[in-house]
């Protein structure tokens, strides 16, 4: 289950979210609900807001640990501890901002389904432990 996980968050890494990816993560009608609340629902939808709201950012580095995965049947609830850093694109820093980047931590569930092409995910959510760092690009943008 940890790798089901590991891969997606490699590829929101490495910039080359897909279609097939989200496809081979998430049930056709999986969701993301994000720390404030909104939920992603659905490959197309995935694909799209990530992709944009990871275009924000140079660079961004997921480190997922300590999974905790209780399996009954073909339903699978994983726990994990997850740290992300999100450093700004350069024309979205705020001159006067020391900082050029965010940490944010805390703790990732998910519920997980057994399908016929293997464990896809039916839900993923974190609550959010901890922020750090400049966020003032984001509050920016979402003023717009």
């Amino acid at each position: 289950m940890d790798d089901l996980l590991s891969r997606y968050y490699a590829a929101v890494d490495d910039k080359c979210l897909t279609t097939e990816i989200v496809a081979a993560t998430f049930i056709p009608d999986g969701f993301i609900r994000r720390p404030d609340g909104s939920e992603l629902r659905g490959h197309e939808v995935i694909l799209e807001e990530q992709t944009e709201s990871f275009a924000r950012f140079r660079a961004t580095h997921h480190m997922l640990t300590n999974f905790l995965v209780e399996q009954e049947g073909d339903t699978a609830r994983i726990r994990a501890n997850l740290q992300a850093t999100h450093i700004w694109n350069p024309e979205l820093n705020d001159p006067l901002e020391l900082n050029t980047h965010f940490v944010g931590g805390g703790v990732l569930t998910a519920v997980a389904a057994r399908t016929p092409d293997g464990w896809r995910l039916r839900e993923m959510g974190m609550r959010l432990v901890f922020r750090t760092g400049s966020v003032l690009p984001m509050l920016k943008r979402m003023r717009r």
